[in-house]
């Protein structure tokens, strides 16, 4: 069936401070963002939701990033590009805290820096650092990375995590970056690089409804409040672009500007593109159908993995998320 599907799709190609002085409207949009941030999704919901949440498509992402499907990417970068423990690190749109966690586990950075817009966010990975007992090793700051003012050569290296997609002036944050980054540091970035504003082009929306098509009806279940409802996911379309204004002003704002923008101030060490631009929207809101105990429904993970990949392969999509390890560019 897939292979006849295939042939279908060839033959059709051939200590940071932020600016005090902002507009009213900018205000407005800041508080749009935070508040959206604020009341996301408990973690239990999004992986029931977001794709990235599954079991299989964690190892799928492994495998293409590291080559292991039990590496993540956070580990494989620390042990890879932090050889010694560094003195102080930069966590950009840090969330709940996870990262710096992460890091502290793997004692590779000593203290953080760590910055998200969301104030309840921040306040939840002060609470957990508090628990864990590192809360003097982390300073969580709330602001906005739109207006950031970085300390000069502060930092040994800076991660940046499904953050950057959410910045307008790019090139200032990454001036910013460049500027604060010790000589020899790295930054560090794990990001949706793909169309703005999620505007995917009419081939990427057919070949998604395609295959969503031809999953089977159980799979197809859209979840809400963290529970499979009766309603089955038939397409996927664009959202308006109303949506962002009224919700999120910030979601993919520039995020198909990111790598050009990038390596105006760096030089790219290494990237790994890691797909989604066929999966991110194929199972956004089904995922949690999938068992990850059950073999069938990693084999239509697997498959549809593997599919992705060919499409890339053949230049037919491109990658819509990619791990890049960057270094500053001479001053």
């Amino acid at each position: 069936m897939f292979l006849n599907f295939l042939q279908k799709i060839i033959q059709r190609r051939k200590k940071a401070s932020i600016n005090p002085e902002m507009s009213s409207s900018k205000n407005t949009e800041q508080n749009k963002v935070a508040e959206y941030w604020g009341k996301s999704l408990s973690v239990s919901e999004k992986k029931l939701v977001a794709w990235m949440g599954h079991p299989g498509i964690q190892r799928h992402i492994n495998m293409r990033i590291t080559g292991d499907p039990s590496l993540d990417w956070f580990t494989y970068v620390n042990q890879k590009y932090i050889p010694v423990p560094v003195e102080r690190g930069l966590s950009l749109g840090c969330g709940e805290g996870g990262l710096e966690r992460h890091a502290f586990f793997l004692e590779k950075v000593k203290h953080f820096d760590a910055i998200d817009i969301s104030q309840g966010a921040v306040e939840t990975a002060r609470r957990e650092a508090e628990r864990l007992g590192i809360l003097d090793k982390v300073n969580y700051i709330t602001a906005d990375l739109n207006r950031l003012k970085l300390p000069l050569g502060r930092y040994d290296i800076v991660f940046a995590s499904m953050s950057i997609h959410h910045i307008e002036p790019l090139e200032s944050l990454f001036g910013q970056i460049h500027a604060a980054l010790r000589e020899g540091g790295y930054f560090i970035c794990n990001e949706y690089i793909g169309p703005t504003r999620f505007q995917l082009p009419e081939e990427r929306i057919r070949l998604i409804n395609d295959l969503l098509s031809h999953l089977p009806e159980r799979l197809r279940k859209l979840i809400r409040n963290g529970a499979a409802t009766s309603d089955i996911k038939t397409s996927h379309q664009n959202p308006p672009l109303s949506w962002f204004i009224e919700n999120d002003p910030s979601e993919a704002i520039r995020s198909g500007d990111i790598v050009p923008a990038l390596c105006t101030c760096f030089d790219i060490v290494e990237e790994k593109p890691y797909g989604g631009g066929i999966l991110h929207f194929l199972l956004q809101d089904i995922i949690g159908n999938f068992g990850d105990e059950n073999k069938e429904d990693n084999a239509w993970i697997n498959m549809l993995g593997y599919f992705e990949k060919y499409l890339e392969d053949h230049d037919i999509i491109s990658s819509d998320f990619s791990l890049i390890v960057a270094k500053s560019k001479p001053s």
